[in-house]
This record gives structure tokens, C-alpha cells and sequence, in this order.
């Protein structure tokens, strides 16, 4: 009995449908990682400014530097799992244009 999605061809060590879902999960969390770092990024700016308001002190430019830290850090994410997301994609193409040449010969 064969299952759902499994290829034919013997030299196939993976499942494309399940590569398929892994590179939908992968655009998922890179919006949710970089969705995460914004509402943290906020929430850090949120608590500076109001004890800086609260303690009447002036705020540290230091924070303005790590705050912009961590936003590179969250966009570097984003970037490298869409990355990853995108090679996925080019391997199965690649994998597939490559089965069709054979065929066609």
C-alpha cells in the first residue's frame, strides 16, 4: 500500500509534501520570531520612557543602542528562516527540473 505524497523514484530520500509544510512552518515563525522582537521592542520602550518620566531622570542613550540591537537581532531571524524557507524551494526545484531532464532524454 502506498502513502500520500512519497515519490516513485528510488534515489527520493525525503517526502516532498513534507518539505513542502516545513517550508510553510518556516515563513510562519519567522513572521511570529519578528512579530515577538517588535511587541518585546516596544514593551522595552514603553517601560524606559515611563520610568524615566516616573524617577524624573533623563533617558540613557545607551537603551536607543541595545533597543536597535535586538530589533537587528529580530530581523536577522526573519531574514535567515525566509532564506531558509526560499532554498527549500530552490533544492525541490532544482530536484525536479533535474528528474525531468533524465525523463526527457
Amino acid at each position: 500500500m502506498e502513502q500520500k505524497g512519497h515519490t516513485h523514484f528510488p534515489g527520493t530520500y525525503f517526502d516532498k509534501d513534507s518539505i513542502l509544510r516545513l517550508e510553510r512552518w518556516s515563513r510562519l515563525i519567522a513572521w511570529a520570531v519578528l512579530g515577538a522582537y517588535v511587541i518585546d521592542a516596544a514593551y522595552q520602550v514603553y517601560q524606559t520612557v515611563s520610568n524615566a518620566l516616573i524617577g524624573n531622570y533623563p533617558l540613557d542613550f545607551y537603551f536607543a543602542f541595545g533597543l536597535l540591537m535586538r530589533i537587528l537581532q529580530g530581523a536577522m531571524l526573519f531574514a535567515l528562516l525566509q532564506i531558509a524557507a526560499k532554498a527549500m524551494l530552490i533544492l525541490l526545484d532544482i530536484e525536479d527540473n533535474t528528474r525531468r531532464m533524465v525523463r526527457s532524454k
